[in-house]
């Protein structure tokens, strides 16, 4: 009556309670005589065997999640290593998530965050435009028309982004902070701690409001929490300023650096040596704003696009677009850009790590399921349809990614501050304070565990597809195990492996290149010395005055062996640049600068190889002479004679500066690392240039201590930043580390998940083949032979995965080339290197189960079932 009873009854004996409980199920659908009779059957086999019969869609996947805790826990080696798999890679993307979650993501720590919306401009059209900090920002006027004419804001503030101040007394020092529109903190809605944010009469005019607000930590570093702060003055730039409130705890600013100072924009002027406030067309504030309940973001972008109109039509060929964002710590457009970019690198770098644990797990999946087609075959045989197979898989992959999410997340956090504190204490020296916060907030817990799902579906659909198919003769009768399925994960694997392996090699080869190349200059015993003479009142007479006696003051100080000047030290990643005309020619060639004295080329032992140097009488008179390098002489002057030359520069209306040029030196990695071919000019025009030129003091010893006593002799209240020479190839150098570290940690992850999937994957192979290799054995294979048969199949998928693997690097490469310094993005030793340690690795994982089959006795083997 029943002629599906005998097969389960053989299949129970063969004793696996949990499967036969869940075929039960399978057969709760026919009615309570078929339901008797199968409890009946199953009670003489399993004693206490109960069943319940639910008809809910819950009690379903409830019956699902059982059976599959039920099937793992008879397998704790494969579930350990499933779960310890998915958790290190979701433990490495979590990680990385909330670091960027921290920098991009996260909206400012202030009351009701969600509805503040940062605002920006774009122009179009050919009109003169000043930019300070971002093209999108925006002039005092333009700023004061639209807060008075919008309808979409409570309140709309603006900022200058960043400040460098100089804070008098015994040691001067120098500090940041930012100058914002007298609503600022209203529109944060962050009233002060202590005493009182700014009112409206203290921005009535350019130069008024000569008042600031402190930060929280600075109050308490500088002024020992003094409670009787508020009324005392500060001077910063010179300026005396009446302290009037201290910020909120925790309340940094609205920029990535952290502000220890706030004052009216009305003080820009007064407190910056470019006038910026009092300019209609200068790009130079940042424009946030709080929202009205209840407004969507594109209601905002068009009330703002009519006062954009209104604008328009009052300067004749200028057209303006709006645009609005959440507002976060990265507020210029540009800086988010830069972010989202290179998060978008790093997460797709971790997301490969992921994919690969994906793949590893997936493999895992796919030989656990093929050792159990004989089961799915008669689930299928007695009623069972495709999808409840592949419920029940799926079932058991998302309960592994749940586990595996939940340690992974854990290891995440748990590790998360310690390598935040490692990763700031390894910033280049002077970077200053960061507000960011990188506490996890709702975000991190919701990518981890749409992560995990995701990882969950990724990892079982694949095996539970291709081991669910209704193939039953064929699976009843042979032992099926995914070959081209498997294998495909193995390539996929390897593929992701490579790309990573080799970007961190070029990263690597980058480091070793920035710790060992040879800029073409000399760097040691060598400081430089900066300070802002600006922020003091100075103009050019004073400044070249101030100059050449700190000059003549040094050159006398003990252990001092020469002085030189310049605007941009070698390698501080500060450029100049413009466009110039060479003699003979009449297009404009574009060329980086630097002022610099005669003492300079000596002291950096640049030589000259053609020509002569300045002379000080020529520098400090102003003449305008040129030096060029070799690359620039090829470059503009080929088969010719640069000496004697001019070169003209249109900077100083209505007639231009020229140059004559009187000497070239040789190649040197002067702006760049790992770049001497530049085209690159050194100009001797320094008398009117004293404003910004830097010192470079070389002595048998360093000589940061002396440039500091010499400044503080001439000028007490100048802050200097003195500094080897060489902290300018270490800022580069610190980078590289840190880039490099982070892939090869990646890399080295993911070399040994792939080589764990590799050798699992041959071990199974091998597992379902003894009887194979035993028939091969018995009829004249010899051990080398086997080995051979099983290693070729085994590193086929592995070659294929890795020819992969190195095209997709090659196609992404170039955009690591900035970390390189003059490495080429496709380095043979890297390309190279790399995919033969990986084959290696690779024929080393299969190696060792290809040469445990050999060690089957044959006999044994024939009877291997």
């Amino acid at each position: 009556m029943y002629p599906k009873l005998p097969r389960l009854i053989r299949f129970l004996t063969r004793g696996d309670e949990a499967v036969a409980g869940d075929l039960m199920e399978e057969f709760t659908t026919g009615g309570r005589t078929r339901l008797w009779l199968w409890k009946q059957a199953l009670s003489t086999m399993i004693p206490n065997f109960e069943i319940s019969r639910e008809g809910n869609m819950f009690s379903g996947y409830w019956n699902d999640v059982r059976f599959a805790s039920r099937t793992l826990a008879k397998n704790p080696g494969f579930a350990a290593i499933a779960v310890a798999t998915i958790a290190l890679g979701i433990g490495v993307n979590t990680g990385i998530f909330t670091v960027l979650n921290g920098v991009a993501l996260k909206p400012l720590p202030t009351p009701g965050a969600e509805r503040l919306l940062s605002v920006y401009q774009d122009i179009h059209g050919k009109l003169p435009r000043n930019v300070h900090e971002s093209a999108s920002f925006f002039s005092t006027a333009e700023y004061e028309k639209y807060r008075g004419q919008n309808h979409v804001f409570t309140g709309l503030a603006a900022y200058e982004t960043l400040l460098q101040a100089t804070l008098a007394g015994e040691e001067p020092r120098q500090i940041w902070g930012q100058l914002t529109s007298c609503n600022y903190f209203d529109v944060l809605e962050q009233a002060p701690a202590l005493g009182r944010a700014f009112l409206a009469e203290d921005c009535k005019a350019a130069r008024s409001g000569a008042v600031v607000v402190i930060s929280d930590s600075f109050w308490r570093s500088t002024f020992g929490a003094d409670p009787a702060i508020v009324g005392r003055s500060a001077t910063l730039n010179g300026r005396l300023m009446t302290i009037v409130g201290v910020a909120k705890p925790g309340f940094n600013g609205t920029e990535s650096l952290a502000s220890t100072f706030w004052a009216p924009f009305t003080m820009q002027s007064a407190l910056e040596p470019n006038d910026l406030y009092g300019k209609a067309n200068t790009s130079w504030l940042a424009v946030i704003g709080r929202v009205k309940t209840g407004l969507a973001r594109e209601t905002v972008r068009a009330d703002l696009n009519v006062i954009a109109a209104r604008i328009d039509a009052d300067q004749p060929g200028r057209a303006t677009s709006i645009g609005v964002l959440p507002t976060t710590l990265l507020g210029i457009p540009e800086e988010r850009q830069i972010a989202n970019t290179v998060g978008g690198l790093i997460l797709a770098a971790v997301g490969m790590v992921l994919l690969i644990a994906c793949a590893n797990v997936a493999n895992l999946l796919l030989a656990r399921a093929a050792g159990r087609q004989h089961e799915f075959a008669i689930r299928l045989s007695i009623g069972a349809t495709r999808w409840r197979l592949i419920r029940q898989l799926l079932t058991e992959s998302l309960m592994i990614a749940m586990a595996g999410g939940i340690l992974g997340s854990i290891l995440a956090l748990s590790t998360f501050d310690a390598a935040v504190r490692f990763a700031v204490a390894h910033l280049p020296r002077g970077t200053p304070a960061l507000a960011f916060n990188f506490a996890p907030d709702w975000r991190v817990p919701e990518y981890s565990v749409a992560l995990t799902l995701l990882t969950g579906f990724v990892c079982g659909l694949a095996p539970a597809l291709r081991v669910s198919r209704p193939a039953l003769n064929r699976a009843l009768n042979q032992k099926s195990g995914g070959g081209f399925l498997r294998h495909s994960l193995v390539g996929v694997q390897v593929a992701a492996c490579m790309v990573l392996l080799i970007a961190s090699g070029l990263l690597l080869r980058g480091l070793w290149v920035a710790q060992t190349l040879d800029p073409g200059f000399r760097m040691k015993n060598i400081s430089t010395g900066s300070f802002d003479l600006e922020t003091l009142g100075y103009n050019e007479p004073r400044a070249a005055a101030f100059q050449r006696a700190l000059m003549d003051r040094l050159a006398s100080a003990p252990g001092v062996e020469s002085v030189a000047q310049a605007m941009n030290a070698p390698l501080n990643n500060n450029h100049n640049g413009s466009g110039f005309i060479p003699s003979g020619q009449t297009k404009e060639r574009g060329a980086e600068f630097n002022y610099v004295s005669p003492e300079f080329f000596p002291m950096l032992e640049i030589p000259i190889v053609h020509g002569r140097n300045f002379t000080s009488a020529e520098s400090w008179a102003g003449t305008p002479l040129a030096i060029v390098t070799e690359s620039t002489a090829r470059r503009w002057w080929p088969g010719g004679d640069p000496v004697g030359k001019t070169i003209s520069w249109d900077i100083s209306p209505p007639a231009p500066t020229v140059f004559q040029v009187v000497g070239v030196v040789k190649d040197a990695q002067v702006s760049h690392i790992g770049r001497s071919d530049e085209t690159y000019l050194y100009l001797s025009d320094g008398l009117n240039r004293q404003l910004h030129m830097r010192l470079l003091v070389r002595g048998a010893r360093s000589s940061e201590n002396a440039i500091r006593k010499a400044v503080r002799a001439l000028e007490p209240g100048l802050v200097v930043d003195a500094a080897p020479l060489e902290d300018g190839i270490e800022f580069w150098r610190s980078l590289s580390r840190v880039s490099a570290s982070l892939a090869g940690s990646l890399g080295v992850l993911a070399l040994v998940l792939a080589s764990i999937g590799i050798y699992g994957v041959v071990s199974f192979v091998v597992s379902r083949r003894v009887r194979e290799i035993g028939i091969r054995m018995a009829l004249g294979a010899d051990d080398r032979m086997v080995q051979k048969m099983i290693l070729r199949q085994a590193m086929r998928p592995v070659v294929l995965g890795a020819l992969a693997g190195i095209a997709g690097c090659a196609a992404v490469s170039r955009i690591l080339s900035s970390m390189l310094f003059g490495l080429s993005a496709y380095d043979p030793v890297a390309f190279f290197g790399v995919p033969v340690l990986l084959l290696a690795i690779a024929m080393l994982a299969s190696y060792v189960p290809a040469r445990r089959a050999t060690k089957v006795d044959p006999m044994i083997a024939l009877r291997y079932e």
